[in-house]
């Protein structure tokens, strides 16, 4: 409950700002957003309580081969529970449809660019350099743009659950960066 918000309506009925019948629905208000966010244990499965569970959904995403759909299926289990279970889960779906977007994206342009390491390197050996004494050879230099990207997006796969089971654990549905919101 957020006793600010009830002591600001207090402090305006006890100036006279606000009557006493707006006070009180004012308050029935606040009480009727706690309920909507609180729901009670029996609620969500498993028992567990809403932070425990939304940490849940985002920490076992790092669980190799089924990570990806446990947090579905949670989500699919908790999503009428809690306004925070359902929100956290369309943003670990949306996370999961931009980054297989993004997954594709990057191997087309991985498929499409080793063509042309292969022709420079066709195109050099014309030229009768040695591809050996090239400090980097053509073929290695014309994917190596690949490899700074592989460890960012690495990075953001490992990092980002963590960062959401955290935000969880003190009952906060987070958004991950770079998702598109394609469920809201």
């Amino acid at each position: 409950m957020d006793y600010r918000k009830l002591d600001e309506l207090n402090k305006l009925r006890l100036s006279g700002a606000l009557t006493d019948e707006e006070f009180e629905r004012e308050k029935q208000k606040l009480f009727a957003e706690e309920a909507k966010y609180n729901c009670s244990n029996e609620m969500i499965p498993m028992g567990l309580q809403e932070n425990s569970y939304l940490a849940l959904m985002n920490f076992l995403i790092l669980i190799p081969y089924v990570g990806w759909l446990i947090p579905i299926i949670l989500w699919a289990l908790g999503k009428n529970a809690s306004v925070q279970i359902n929100s956290q889960g369309k943003y670990i779906l949306n996370w999961y449809i931009t980054w297989f977007i993004f997954g594709t994206i990057f191997v087309i342009a991985a498929i499409v660019s080793l063509p042309a390491a292969i022709i420079s390197c066709i195109h050099l050996e014309e030229l009768e350099i040695e591809l050996d004494t090239l400090p980097v050879p053509a073929l290695v230099e014309g994917v190596l743009w690949l490899f700074p990207i592989i460890v960012l997006a690495g990075l953001a796969c490992l990092a980002f659950p963590i960062i959401g089971g955290i935000k969880g654990m003190s009952g906060q549905a987070w958004k991950y960066p770079l998702s598109i919101p394609f469920l809201k």
